[in-house]
Parts: structure tokens; sequence; C-alpha cells
């Protein structure tokens, strides 16, 4: 029986944003939470993202490929040999010239220097920090089921990124915190009524 945590973002990677803008600020998120460049021949730029579930996985493969873009991509399945323990999914964007303009549009790059800043371009609208909002919960976050206890968190290695969550979180209102695990930064929210708004808010 899949976790709570599954059954949400099951449900919300269902969900296509109508605005061009809020897609790209939902495929932003997801990569900043779980992907990694990769260098092709000729320096060119690619990515590898990763996820255990598999519907955000065809969430962020249906993303990419409404980027306009055109970049190839492949889906890998590595199953795993654990018992209990799931299977890994990658999607991996194909090193071209084609991505350094996925990248610049996307604010993962700005020129040929990588930004792990403050994505502004792409956050004006409220709108589009709700979508990136649910771009961060599919990529790195969890949930408890309400009943049993509550606790709702997303975990990235990026400190900038981090805090660019929690500030979009407290400028609209929600009471989240912010601690470290090991080599992780966490966002956190312990509040029922809070997280069940929260969830609501990304549907």
């Amino acid at each position: 029986m899949p976790s709570f945590a599954t059954e949400v973002k099951n449900e919300l990677a269902r969900l296509m944003y109508d605005k061009d803008c809020c897609r790209t600020a939902e495929l932003a998120a997801l990569l900043r939470m779980g992907a990694v460049m990769t260098i092709g021949s000729g320096h060119a730029l690619g990515l590898a993202f990763t996820t255990e579930n598999a519907a955000v996985a065809r969430k962020t493969l249906t993303l990419l490929k409404s980027s306009g873009n055109e970049v190839q991509t492949e889906v890998t399945v590595s199953r795993s040999r654990r018992l209990k323990k799931n299977n890994s999914y990658s999607v991996r964007v194909v090193p071209s010239p084609r991505v350094g303009a996925l990248l610049e549009r996307l604010g993962l790059m700005h020129g040929m220097s990588l930004n792990v800043g403050t994505d502004s371009a792409i956050l004006r609208r409220q709108c589009c920090r709700v979508a990136y909002l649910r771009g961060a919960f599919l990529g790195g976050g969890s949930v408890n089921r309400p009943e049993v206890s509550c606790h709702l968190e997303m975990v990235t290695g990026s400190y900038p990124f981090v805090q660019l969550l929690l500030s979009i979180l407290r400028r609209m209102d929600w009471p989240a915190g912010m601690t470290d695990r090991k080599n992780d930064y966490v966002i956190y929210m312990k509040e029922g009524d809070a997280i069940l708004d929260f969830l609501g808010m990304l549907q």
C-alpha cells in the first residue's frame, strides 16, 4: 500500500497548469530539488533527474517536453534488490546546445554561469510562486497522514534554495521553519490545518 506522501504526490503530479509561466516555475523547482547537471561532448550541458516516484518522473518528462526547447530525453528504471526499497526513476536530458537555452529559461543558468540565487524572474506572479512550491514539494517533499502526526517537510542540499523557499512561504504567511539534517536543509510545517491548507493550495 503506498504511503500517504506517495498518494499526495501521485495526485499532484497528475495536475497540469494551464499557464506556461506556471509550468516553467514548477519545472524549475523540480529540477533544483532533484536534478544534477551533466556535461557531454563539446562541453554541451545536460541534466539527470532522479526520483523514487513514477508519477513525478512522468510529470518531469511531460514538463520538459512542453518546455518548447525540443531537448532529447531518456527514462530509465533501476529496480531495487532490497526488500521494501523503492525503484528509482531517472529522467535524463541528453547533453546538447539546446539544453543551455532551457536552463536559461528556467533560471538555472545566466549566460555561462550557474545561478544558485533568487529565481526572481520566474517568481514575479503569485500563481508562479504557488507552482514553484508544488515543484519543490514533488521533487523533495514528504508529509505524514494528518490523523497520525502532523508533519510536512521539503529537503534540499542547497542552502540558497532552502532560503528562497522559506522566504516564499513566509511571504505567503505559511508557518514554516527550517533546520539542517546531516548534509541537507529541511523546511518543515507542523500545524495540521496549515498543512492541509498548503496541500490544498498546491492542487
